[in-house]
């Protein structure tokens, strides 16, 4: 690369690549014959090094590869020897911006690292900071006397490069510094609006302001395009213009590609996407509205636009301004995007968030969440096209087909009382003695009745006293109904069991003496042949059963047997039990059950109630319940 005069680039504040090739240029006339080729190479972006100047200008420099990587794997300076008596030199720089150690100490050298045995007083340095440059030369001395001066002047030497860059790199953090500066001033300044109008008039304004444009429009999407909002300078506009119409297809066409376009393209990197852009609607614009260049920036929110910033002024955009500008559509594209969100109307909303949702689904973001949505879609729609069995399930009580009574005969007192509830009885088997010693009291005292109205019949008779005879015969006969009627509760004391089975409630061993009366309950047999079930279905569930339908039975102390059971009877009335309605519905079991049952047990019975998808067994309760509670709040 050549530079017409090195000097003056050198102190231009040219970029560093243009700063490196005067540099190398200079560094080659002061090594005079002894130097044969030369390389820089500096720091990108990426932390990679590149090769920005070369010497002489058609220089294949692949062969200085090897000495190149050695030293920086080493971060340090090195020699290589050739066999035709050549030397391959590597030299590290290091800008003191860069210097994490301090060495600038030594002056604008002290940023560089020595060739250690090549330089006088010099050592290897080992850098503390990355590298900004390496510089390679291939040097051919005269005696070790012209290489100490090679080297020299290339130990001196370096420390212009080392200045010139750290220059460089001061002026871009100067630039960068003063972009931070006006994009925060920017921001705030548009965000302190008190609505999107204002904010889009202060945006407009200040971009004007600061870039020296007679002319920013600022447009935001609407439908398929792009409609004029804002304009810098007025306060009002007519967007039926033919030139504002002519701006919005300019704007259109950038938010269509999504690509800032520029006329005219600045020259340099910056400007290398702009030349890809399609420019004939923005380049229509400029010249109907006699600019001399225009730019459409496109503002972004997460892949959204936010708006598009049309900007027109009497100078081409340098690439330092267009790099401002693609910070400011990264920086301001949120914030106007929430000022658009907070005036868009609750239709626009729900289309939009529509769309973001659409897109998340159908973009590679949570591919897990994706894959387990998916199959729980499948799975819904196998559960909504599967019938299955439905069966309604409810509480089951287990009582016996036959329920008999026993009760007290007479009014009396409990003398005994040897069986309790559960007890397994036998026919005729002694439940409880109640106690007989009034009773016996009595049937003597009408025995002794019934002795003497005999006796005063015998002797009315004898004497032929008919009054005193039909008065004797009636009292001896209610004596002797009398006495009957004792010896028949006599015969009654004891309770006995009617047939064979188990006693399902009474309990009389703790009323010793207590009195009862005439037909009061003393216990509650079942036999243990038959036995049926009693049901309690939830009012929601009792229009799907009917008589005959058959089902199955789990008891909860024997959890390991099902029993089948057929519905029997159901019951008309609802009963209101822990807050909610049942109805009772009898079932049968089949005969000859298990021993193990008891009167009493509870369990679940389901009852089958033909075929659901398996959707609807799931969700019926739940669909149900909505049903009701539509009916209820409608008006």
């Amino acid at each position: 690369m050549s530079v017409v005069d090195p000097w003056a680039a050198l102190g231009s504040g040219a970029r560093a690549d243009a700063l490196s090739a005067a540099w190398l240029q200079l560094l080659a006339r002061r090594l005079g014959p002894g130097a044969l080729a030369g390389l820089v190479l500096l720091r990108g972006d990426d932390q990679a090094f590149v090769p920005v100047a070369l010497f002489p200008p058609t220089l294949d420099a692949a062969y200085l590869s090897d000495t190149a990587q050695a030293a920086l794997d080493g971060a340090a300076g090195v020699r290589r020897p050739q066999p035709d008596g050549s030397l391959q030199v590597a030299y590290p720089v290091r800008t003191p911006a860069a210097d994490a150690a301090g060495t600038g100490a030594t002056g604008a050298t002290g940023a560089t690292g020595g060739i250690a045995g090549g330089i006088p007083g010099g050592s290897t340095v080992a850098p503390q900071a990355p590298l900004s440059a390496l510089v390679l030369l291939h040097l051919c001395p005269a005696d070790e006397a012209a290489l100490a001066a090679l080297l020299a002047d290339l130990h001196w030497g370096a420390g212009w490069l080392a200045e010139a860059l750290a220059r460089e790199q001061q002026s871009g953090a100067r630039e960068r510094l003063d972009h931070a500066g006006f994009l925060l001033d920017l921001q705030a300044g548009v965000l302190s609006q008190p609505d999107r109008d204002r904010a889009l008039f202060e945006l407009v304004n200040r971009l004007s302001q600061h870039l020296g444009c007679h002319q920013v429009l600022f447009g935001t999407p609407h439908g398929h395009g792009v409609r004029v909002q804002a304009m810098s300078h007025a306060a009002w506009f007519d967007a039926r213009s033919g030139l504002l119409q002519q701006a919005t297809q300019a704007m259109h066409e950038a938010f269509d590609q999504r690509l800032r376009t520029v006329v005219p393209v600045a020259d340099g990197a910056s400007a290398t996407a702009a030349t890809a852009a399609i420019t004939t609607a923005l380049r229509t614009y400029a010249a109907d509205s006699r600019s001399a260049a225009a730019c459409a920036l496109p503002l972004e929110n997460r892949g959204e636009l936010a708006g598009v910033c049309l900007l027109q002024r009497d100078a081409p955009f340098t690439p330092d301004e267009l790099r401002l500008l693609d910070m400011v559509a990264v920086v301001l594209g949120p914030p106007l995007a929430l000022l658009e969100r907070q005036h868009e109307g609750l239709w626009t909303h729900a289309r939009r968030s529509g769309r973001t949702l659409a897109g998340r689904l159908v973009d590679g973001s949570h591919p897990g969440w994706k894959l387990g949505g998916i199959a729980l879609a499948v799975l819904l729609a196998l559960a909504a096209l599967w019938p299955v069995e439905y069966r309604v399930a409810a509480k089951a009580v287990l009582e016996g087909e036959v329920q008999q009574a026993a009760v007290a005969p007479f009014a009396g007192f409990i003398r005994q009382a040897p069986a309790r509830a559960g007890d397994m009885v036998k026919r005729g088997q002694v439940l409880a003695v109640l106690d007989d010693k009034d009773l016996r009291l009595e049937a003597e005292r009408w025995q002794a009745e019934l002795q003497i109205a005999e006796k005063r019949e015998r002797e009315s008779r004898a004497n032929g006293e008919r009054a005193e005879l039909r008065l004797a015969s009636a009292q001896a006969a209610q004596a002797r109904a009398q006495l009957q009627l004792a010896q028949d509760k006599l015969a009654r004391v004891q309770v006995l069991a009617p047939f064979d089975g188990v006693i399902v409630r009474g309990d009389l061993s703790q009323q010793i003496g207590s009195p009862v009366e005439v037909g009061k309950l003393l216990f509650e047999l079942a036999p243990l042949a038959t036995w049926r079930v009693i049901l309690q279905v939830d009012e929601r569930d009792v229009a799907d059963l009917a008589e005959g339908r058959a089902g199955d039975l789990v008891l909860t102390s024997l959890p390991g047997r099902i029993w089948p059971l057929q519905v029997r009877r159901i019951t008309p009335v609802a009963v209101a039990d822990e807050g909610r309605n049942h109805f009772r519905v009898e079932a049968a079991l089949p005969d000859g059950a298990a021993p193990g049952m008891r009167p009493g047990m509870e369990g679940v019975a389901k009852v089958q109630a033909g075929e659901r998808s398996l959707l609807w067994i799931w969700t019926h309760r739940f669909t149900d319940w909505l049903r009701l509670a539509w009916w209820r709040w409608w008006l």
